[in-house]
């Protein structure tokens, strides 16, 4: 039997073409014949869009192609025109004419996908069958010019056609009289006659398609900045993912286009890293962390925030050493340490600013104080307040975890729900059995494309349970190069949830999760329960796994600190249940 395409059946046809019928007639063909039914055929040749179709395409690798047009019931020629039984005309000037337009785009084919050689060597036919119309009722017929009585199929071929099929192809002309050669029949099969591909999504697809959204301007983000556009002084506060540090790029962009130097300022040096790399491409934009600007004002090694205050003072008296038009301050909320807010440097900014008809705008997330003890001044007495509550960062599952560790609520607003796996928590007081866990989660973010993976740890460096596992490597081309530490030999980058604060990686590993998270502040300087977790969860957008350095009693310790309506009697499955408080799920080996 003939290779049929498809092999289950014909394609969806009108029963009056009989072509159903055309089809069984073929698949009694010997296999060495392949036939298409109904094979379209499109273009863009030259810029030109241009469609074909043949009722019946037939390719044999000794004999070549063959296109057959079926036209069933009465058909008529005169005036130099094919007509219906209905009286009504063919398109195409006709079967004839159909038949072999679509056999020269068919050869074109050939030399669109690279078989000129082949195209040689293959022979190319059309032929017309009428199922409707006997042999005998057309063999003294007048057949127009582009018609011929030997390439006519009929009724009477229904039951046997190779033998006519087969004198067909052998009438075609080929340039080159060598035969097709295995792997030739085989190209033809896989780039003309059928193709066969199987395209699956990439592993990260579903990542990739967060990434396009997360970066858009949100609705309520863009009218964040068409409303301050005008505003003189604006504080704009914004939980963690909620697009704080996108919309002040975005509005010191802006501030350039009007013809003003900005000055952007942030707390940690990586930030401002990412920040600089992220305008790089703006001329008019200095970023610097505000340690940095105190050191290169004073022309000292370390920070002199009073000195830095007594500079921008003499530059609000009519300084010309001070070039810039307007302000952002991002993550505010860390300029609340108690050297910066004593000098009073960011009111001086704001007066200044005021003074010169400047902006200037700050953006703070009030749940991140985790550098100074209180929020600068100017945050409860700006005239000008907006608040932003869209999370465009992270998961529906990740957001929850990083909300209800500060005792949040879960009806997050977020652009996207859950594409990803809800965090996985795995507790252990055994260093070993948290490096091989991690190791894991290393390896199967890998498998899944994501290789964009931080370790973030809720202590110092040197006082993480995992300090062994860290190794200090040359960083060149990687993300975040200013992270000299490394997880063992890998390039993933270790560093602290507060070092981290404001950036963001596709996956986060938080370590170093213990009961101290959530006990009370024993000083004014330390961030208060669930704050430090909050910060180091909320950086990840897509993937969360967090390492409790705990036993199942310190799990059901913490978990009383977390929510202490669970009272003082120690409860059952107690890893579990801090899980299912973080929104998580316990991982842990063996352990409930």
């Amino acid at each position: 039997m003939a290779i049929m395409i498809p092999g289950s059946g014909p394609r969806a046809f009108n029963p009056a073409s009989h072509e159903g019928d055309i089809y069984a007639s073929l698949e009694r063909m010997s296999d060495e014949f392949y036939v298409v039914h109904s094979y379209d055929l499109t273009s863009s040749k030259e810029g030109v869009w241009r469609e074909s179709e043949a009722d019946f395409v037939v390719f044999h690798p000794s004999l070549g192609v063959l296109c057959i047009e079926a036209k069933a019931g009465q058909v008529s020629y005169h005036d130099g025109e094919w007509f219906y039984g209905n009286g009504l005309p063919m398109k195409h000037g006709g079967p004839y004419s159909q038949a072999n337009a679509m056999k020269f785009h068919i050869r074109d084919r050939f030399t669109e996908v690279g078989l000129r050689e082949e195209c040689r060597r293959c022979g190319f036919m059309r032929a017309v069958w009428f199922p409707s119309i006997k042999a005998h009722q057309m063999r003294e017929v007048n057949f127009p010019p582009e018609a011929s009585f030997d390439t006519t199929l009929f009724f009477d071929d229904l039951g046997n056609p190779e033998p006519k099929i087969k004198s067909i192809m052998a009438m075609a002309y080929r340039p080159e009289s060598t035969p097709l050669t295995a792997a030739g029949v085989r190209r033809i099969l896989e780039r003309v006659i059928c193709p066969e591909f199987s395209v699956v999504p990439t592993k990260r697809y579903r990542y990739d398609l967060a990434d396009y959204r997360f970066s858009r301007l949100l609705e309520s983000q863009a009218r964040v900045l068409s409303f301050i556009r005008d505003q003189k002084v604006a504080v704009i506060a914004g939980a963690a993912g909620t697009g704080k540090t996108l919309i002040a790029i975005e509005h010191a962009k802006d501030e350039v286009t009007r013809g003003r130097r900005v000055l952007y300022l942030c707390y940690n040096a990586l930030l401002k890293d990412d920040v600089a790399a992220r305008l790089s491409g703006v001329d008019g934009v200095d970023v610097y962390t505000i340690a940095g600007l105190a050191c290169k004002v004073c022309n000292s090694p370390v920070p002199d925030y009073d000195g830095l205050a007594s500079w921008l003072m003499s530059q609000e008296d009519g300084g010309e050493g001070f070039p810039y038009a307007s302000v952002v301050i991002d993550e505010g909320q860390d300029f609340g340490i108690e050297a910066i807010d004593n000098a009073m440097v960011v009111d001086i900014l704001e007066d200044i600013m005021r003074a010169r008809d400047g902006s200037f705008y700050v953006f703070y997330d009030k749940n991140q104080l985790i550098q100074g003890s209180k929020l600068p001044t100017l945050f409860n007495d700006a005239d000008c307040k907006l608040t932003l509550y869209v999370n465009c960062r992270n998961t529906k599952d990740i957001a929850i975890c990083s909300s209800r560790a500060i005792g949040g609520k879960d009806d997050v607003q977020l652009v996207m729900q859950s594409l990803s796996s809800p965090p996985l928590l795995f507790a252990s007081d055994g260093s070993d059995a948290q490096a091989k866990f991690i190791d894991e989660q290393i390896k199967a973010l890998n498998e899944v494309g994501i290789n964009d993976i931080v370790i973030l740890t809720c202590k110092t460096l040197a006082q993480s349970a995992l300090k062994a596992q860290f190794l200090v490597s040359g960083s060149r081309g990687m993300r975040f190069p200013a992270i000299a530490e490394r997880w063992k030999k890998t390039s993933v980058p270790v560093t602290t949830c507060r070092k981290f604060k404001g950036l963001e990686a596709e996956a986060v590993i938080l370590i170093d999760v213990d009961r101290s998270m959530w006990e009370e502040p024993s000083s004014v300087y330390d961030p208060f329960p669930g704050l430090m977790f909050y910060t180091g969860a909320s950086r990840a957008k897509h993937e969360l796994r967090i390492v409790c350095d705990m036993s199942s009693l310190e799990c059901a310790q913490t978990l009383r600190l977390i929510d202490p309506s669970c009272g003082s009697k120690t409860p059952n499955k107690p890893v579990s249940k801090l899980a299912k408080r973080l929104y998580a799920i316990n991982v842990t080996p063996g352990v409930k």
